[in-house]
């Protein structure tokens, strides 16, 4: 049976190298949202119409996630699952496609990761444009795994 892993962590843990590590030792697919995001939407939209388009994007994404499932390869989700709730919801969701269901969890320091961010905006034209003040507000959001999250999981640190 072919596995759905979800990673979990913050913009700038490395969640991406990770995934895309991690695609070429099980030869699973990975679906990177920002990517589709960028590539339909461009790097820098204005926060209302990159929360009309998330749904959108989202929803193609686990439609071509159960396909993949179903010609028994691996899907590697790389999204970030930022609280308990988007977690629990992911979890559920993958359940419905298949039995088994990993977080691959990705640790990183929160200087470490805005360092990362910040000169990933900068350098690299094909990743979401994310500013030093949107990191320092939507970090408010992310929520690291806890007890509360009671999931199969693999645990990643970044920081070196």
């Amino acid at each position: 049976m072919a596995t759905i892993h979800l990673t979990v962590g913050f913009m700038g843990f490395g969640k991406t190298t990770v995934a895309k590590r991690l695609e070429k030792e099980i030869n699973g697919i990975r679906l990177t949202h920002d990517e589709f995001m960028v590539r339909l939407y461009g790097r820098n939209m204005p926060y209302e119409e990159f929360h009309q388009n998330y749904k959108k994007v989202d929803d193609m994404l686990w439609d071509m996630a159960e396909k993949i499932i179903n010609a028994k390869v691996d899907v590697i989700m790389d999204y970030g699952f930022w609280s308990h709730e988007d977690r629990k919801n992911a979890y559920e969701r993958a359940k419905k496609i298949t039995d088994d269901v990993v977080f691959d969890v990705i640790n990183c320091d929160l200087a470490v990761a805005k360092q990362r961010l910040l000169q990933r905006s900068k350098d690299n034209p094909n990743e979401l444009y994310i500013t030093e003040n949107e990191f320092d507000e939507l970090v408010k959001r992310y929520k690291p795994w806890s007890d509360e999250d009671k999931y199969p999981a693999v645990f990643y640190d970044t920081n070196g």
